[in-house]
């Protein structure tokens, strides 16, 4: 039997010495050791090889890979495909896990020169991140000034509270102030106030007695008194008066004494009144009313005539007068060439009349003296107004 040759085995040529390498179906020829070492199969460099070398410390080299073996009889020995894989990888895994901890040693020496900690980067990165605008910082609240802020608002607070508690009641005050004016009818001497605090007859009657009693003015004067309330609106007051008062009217005072006054005789009177005192043998009083139309207040004058000796009595009933309150006829006469209705007692003295000097105004007075007085002012004060 012929024996073939092996993988690697000399031949008997012409060439003593000479080798063949047969790989497979192809056969090379291959030079004496002698002369030059077998040829290095280096494999083709891989994705972990460049990763490996950039990221490598210079001092640290990829191991060699293993030379091919040659057998006594001069025959090589390719290593497997699969060895040089596997040992490739342990290569790269080696060298990966070499190339993480010198990144964090190279971190650990960057800290130590700089003497910086961990927190003053992180501190640092988040002032990167606030300067672009991604970086919000969130703000504490800060209780002490909550408290501080909270009992201020609450002293502030009571003391509103209280300011209005103690704060009398003034209205509205952008509401509407309407001003009175005392009337001008005549023209007095004097001018004083009577402040009611209820219209009613006892209060009414009772102010005025007293002011018959203490007033004492030069002879031939004349006094008005103007009446006045309480303004619960407080929208009203007096000229030259201070306070919110309203000024009594004439339909309130008639009702304020309880008289018998035809209702058609107050429709038919201004609110403009006055009451006062002349003096003349002592103080003698006189009412002044403000007249809308002179036919429908003397008929109700007239038919006042039945009860206004009584209604007005507590004021003008003379003192010592010996006349009943009751059944007293008035009759005309003539005072300064005007007409007067006139209660007259037995001496044919007048104990009360009434007399219109204009159509626009009416006297009632209980003497003739101070119905001749009144005449001449309130000319002369129509005159004024007119002027």
């Amino acid at each position: 039997m012929v024996n073939e040759p092996t993988n690697k085995e000399e031949y008997g040529d012409d060439n003593p010495g000479k080798m063949i390498e047969i790989s497979g179906d192809s056969i090379k020829e291959l030079e004496p050791e002698g002369e030059k070492k077998p040829a290095e199969i280096i494999p083709k460099q891989t994705a972990g090889d460049m990763l490996l070398e950039k990221t490598s410390q210079p001092e640290e080299k990829i191991a060699e890979i293993p030379k091919q073996e040659t057998s006594s009889q001069g025959v090589i020995f390719e290593p497997k495909k699969e060895e040089i894989k596997d040992d490739l990888e342990e290569k790269e895994a080696g060298s990966l896990m070499k190339t993480i901890r010198t990144y964090k040693s190279d971190v650990v020496e960057e800290m130590k020169k700089q003497k910086s900690s961990l927190t003053s980067m992180v501190l640092a990165e988040k002032d990167k991140q606030q300067k672009q605008g991604k970086f919000v910082p969130k703000i504490k609240p800060n209780k002490k000034m909550f408290i501080l802020l909270g009992g201020t608002f609450l002293v502030l607070a009571i003391g509103f509270a209280g300011y209005l508690f103690i704060k009398p009641n003034t209205g509205n005050e952008n509401q509407e102030i309407t001003i009175q004016q005392t009337s001008t009818l005549i023209l007095p001497n004097y001018k004083r106030e009577i402040y009611v605090d209820r219209v009613k007859r006892d209060n009414i009657i009772t102010a005025l007695q007293k002011e018959k009693a203490e007033t004492s003015i030069p002879l031939g004067y004349v006094i008005q008194f103007f009446l006045t309330t309480e303004d619960k609106t407080k929208s009203f007051v007096i000229e030259d008066e201070p306070d919110y008062k309203l000024l009594v009217t004439a339909e309130s005072f008639f009702d304020g004494i309880e008289s018998k006054i035809p209702n058609s005789l107050i429709r038919n009177l201004g609110q403009e009144f006055i009451i006062g005192y002349h003096s003349s043998l002592g103080n003698n009083p006189f009412l002044i009313l403000k007249v809308k139309s002179y036919n429908n207040v003397f008929a109700g004058m007239l038919e006042w005539e039945k009860t206004m000796y009584r209604d007005l009595s507590p004021v003008f009933v003379k003192d010592g007068s010996k006349m009943s309150l009751d059944n007293n006829p008035f009759k005309d006469v003539v005072v300064s060439n005007r007409d007067v209705r006139a209660i007259l007692n037995s001496a044919g003295k007048i104990e009360l009349a009434y007399s219109f000097p204009n159509p626009e105004t009416l006297i009632i007075t209980n003497n003739e003296t101070t119905l001749q007085e009144l005449y001449r002012r309130v000319t002369n004060a129509r005159l004024e107004r007119k002027d």
